[in-house]
Formats: structure tokens, sequence, C-alpha cells
């Protein structure tokens, strides 16, 4: 009789081992589904297990990507110029939309507005177009002051302007920020070098830090606050003074020598024929202006002259818009360039007419 309940004692922990064994194993199943499968959140395995120079973006690839991974490495203070009429017609959509992106946005203009991050840098009765330089100038100096050791780069940008943060950064991956470098469209006045101001030009953290340590202080080597300045070109002049390197946006990545920077409406440059560019911008464009199809970077990173409508259709084409069928690229990040081959891909250009503003015989037309 004493034999019964033992077989029956034996097989009911049996069968309770073999119960608690499936929920153990379904609920670690669930877990890994969760981590496998959410997409709102980052992996369960430590990131650090992936490749470091060979990470690549796969079609249907889940978190962690690689313009996640830039957006956390590289450091951008986006620095926007605004004025208290164009807050509410243009300023709020960069906000909205591309800005967003930006590891810091910063407007600078006339007057504060704490809601939308806007900071006062000169006075309202000198915020006109012919104040710009003095609104840059300042802008870099607050810039600089409030937040020069916190960021990697710093883009100038207007608020007409839409810019592509992650194409932005996927250039940047190539360089140190602590290299004497700034970027943009290259142009080229009065037999002097400068980037862009429509178009958007990029400093480094050195290039920042020189230009208010150095040449901001100096009238002899950087303009100082004036009317009718020519904001681009007096930036070209300072940063040039102080050992700055420009870079060609185009020639910033040696698989990629299209324009990536725009200083007027990309669509400009989708017509393939002469009458859509004005002569102005072929003349002082460092290299010829390409039209048509062709014309553009895939990884194009600023559009100059964009209206509020527009930033909203390239936040649609570009981060929502889907093409079935079509499979993405596979990507990876630019491998960094050293400083000896900056140096000799992007030489100091020396303009000699430039190094002293005092003793310059020959002055520029509204300098």
């Amino acid at each position: 009789m004493g034999s019964v309940p033992a077989t029956s004692s034996r097989l009911l922990q049996g069968q309770l081992h073999l119960l608690c064994g499936f929920i153990a194993g379904f609920v670690c199943s669930f877990v890994l589904l969760l981590c496998v499968y959410d997409v709102h959140n980052p992996p369960c395995w430590p990131s650090s297990t992936l490749p470091a120079t060979a990470v690549t973006l796969k079609l249907n690839q889940q978190r962690p990507n690689l313009a996640l991974g830039l957006q956390r490495q590289l450091r951008i203070l986006c620095m926007v110029l605004t004025c208290p009429d164009y807050i509410e017609r243009y300023a709020q959509h960069v906000r909205a939309t591309w800005g967003q992106r930006c590891t810091k946005l910063v407007f600078v203009s006339s007057e504060h507005n704490e809601s939308l991050g806007v900071v006062r840098v000169i006075e309202p009765e000198a915020d006109a177009y012919d104040n710009l330089w003095n609104k840059t100038r300042e802008g870099f100096r607050h810039v600089y002051e409030t937040y020069g050791g916190q960021y990697d780069w710093f883009i100038k940008a207007d608020d007409d302007t839409y810019v592509i943060m992650e194409n932005l950064r996927y250039m940047l991956a190539a360089y140190d920020p602590n290299m004497p470098i700034y970027f943009g469209y290259k142009m080229n006045r009065y037999n002097v070098s400068y980037m862009s101001g429509g178009a958007s030009y990029i400093l480094s953290r050195e290039a920042l830090r020189r230009f208010r340590r150095q040449a901001y202080e100096s009238s002899k080597i950087c303009p100082e606050a004036k009317k009718n300045g020519i904001e681009d070109f007096y930036m070209g002049i300072c940063l040039q003074n102080v050992g700055v390197h420009l870079i060609d946006a185009r020639y910033a990545l040696t698989n990629d020598i299209k324009t990536k920077l725009f200083p007027l409406d990309v669509a400009k440059y989708m017509y393939d024929v002469n009458i859509t560019i004005p002569d102005w911008l072929r003349l002082m464009t460092a290299t010829e202006i390409e039209t048509g199809p062709g014309c553009c970077s895939n990884y194009s990173i600023a559009f100059h002259y964009t209206t509020p409508e527009r930033m909203y259709l390239y936040e649609f084409l570009i981060y929502r818009l889907r093409v079935f069928g079509v499979a993405r690229h596979l990507e990876e990040v630019p491998k960094p360039f050293t400083w000896a081959q900056v140096e000799k891909m992007f030489p100091l250009e020396h303009n000699t007419m430039i190094r002293d503003l005092t003793q310059m015989l020959e002055r520029p037309d509204n300098f």
C-alpha cells in the first residue's frame, strides 16, 4: 500500500518540473522576441559587440543603425540666423523639421524668444540685412562663450535653409573636430576664397576657438563690426588669417565629388539648361556648376531659399516616403583622414591681400 503514494508523488514532481521548464522557456522566448523586434528601444545586447570598423546598414535592419550611431558620436550645434519678423514665418518651421535633429539648436536675433530658443546678440535697431556680418560675428561669439566646449561642429544656417543632418554627419565623420577646418560651398570674390553663407558653412571646434580667441579681437586680421559687411566673405578672411583650412564640401569625401551644399533652391540645379543658374553665381563659384539629373550628390546636405512648405515636403520625401521593392545601398562610415592628409588635400591658400586689412591698398566694394 505504501508504494502507491510514492509513485504518484514522483509522477506529480515530474509533471511539475515539465511545467516549470515549459513556462521558463516560454518567458525566455518572449523576452528575446521583445529585444529583437522592439523598434522603439535600443537592442538588449550591448552595442560594443558590433564590429567597430565595418558596420553596414542593410535592408530591414533595425537599431542600432549608422545614422543613430553618428548622431550620438558627432555633437553638432546649429546656429540659425533669424529676426523678429521671421520667427513665425520661418524659424518655428526650422525647429519643427530639420532643427530637431541638431544636437543643439540656437537661433540668434535681436530679440529673445525663450520658448523657441532665440537669443538676442545684437540691438533691435541693428537687425537688418546690411548688419548681417555683425549678427554672425556676435552669434559665433555667443555660441563659443556659452557652448564652445560642449560640441564638436558648428553649422551656421539661415532660417530659410533646410539641412539633412544625417548627411552632414556622414561627411564630418571623416574629420577630427580638433583640426582647424571649415566646410562649405566654395566661392571666390576679389581673389579671396570663402564659403557661401546662404548654402551654410560648418566650423570645427578648433576653427571656432581660433575665430573667437584670435580673429575676433583683431581688426587687423578680421573685419570689425560694420554696416554693409559681406558676412560670408568676411568669415573666410577671418578664418584663413588664423590658419583655418577651407574644405570645399564637394571634395570632402573622396568617393563623392558632387555639390552637397546649395546657395540656391535645389530645383534650379535640376534643369539641364544654363538659364536656371544666375551669371553672378557661375562667376564666383570655385568650380564649374553642373545642372541636370547628375548635378547633385546623393548625400546632399543643405538647400537654401527653402519655403516652410518645402521644408515639410522634404521631411515627407526623406523620412517617410518609401518605394516598394527598392533595396537600400550598403553603407559604412567613411574612414577618417589624418591631419597630414587634410593639409595635403586642402592647403592654406595664403591670400596675401588679406594678411593686414589695415594696409590693404585696394579695398573691395562694401569693405
